[in-house]
């Protein structure tokens, strides 16, 4: 009976659920990536902040030009700096996830022989000593 229920729950424990983990791990970094929204802020890297842009004349005017140029390079280059801040801060959330996710498979993988060894060496200290 006891090899039983240990043959069952090691065949849950390396197949579904191990299995259930790998899913739940992609969700994660699914969320992650759609949080920060990356695609759209890679994709939206060089448009001008909040759509900010100036109006062009229709007639040739030197300070109407000046003025739409400066202000679309300075609306581009603040939505760049925000892009840039929003994305770094993404991407190291995505690695630490990814850390994070490694080291719950390393546990996950090593958790029933370390639960053996920690039983062994409790009945050590308690007999042995």
């Amino acid at each position: 009976m006891l090899l039983t229920i240990l043959h069952h729950y090691l065949a849950w424990h390396y197949t579904k659920a191990f299995d259930e983990i790998r899913h739940v791990s992609k969700n994660l970094l699914w969320f992650v990536v759609h949080f920060f929204s990356l695609p759209q802020l890679i994709r939206a890297f060089f448009a001008p902040y909040r759509r900010m842009t100036e109006e062009r004349g229709s007639a040739f005017n030197l300070e109407d030009l000046a003025s739409f140029v400066i202000i679309g390079l300075i609306s581009r280059i603040i939505g760049m700096i925000l892009r840039t801040s929003i994305i770094l801060s993404g991407l190291f959330t995505l690695c630490v996830l990814i850390v994070l996710i490694i080291a719950t498979f390393i546990f996950w993988l090593t958790a029933p022989l370390a639960i053996i060894v920690l039983i062994v060496i409790g009945f050590r200290f308690i007999f042995v000593m």
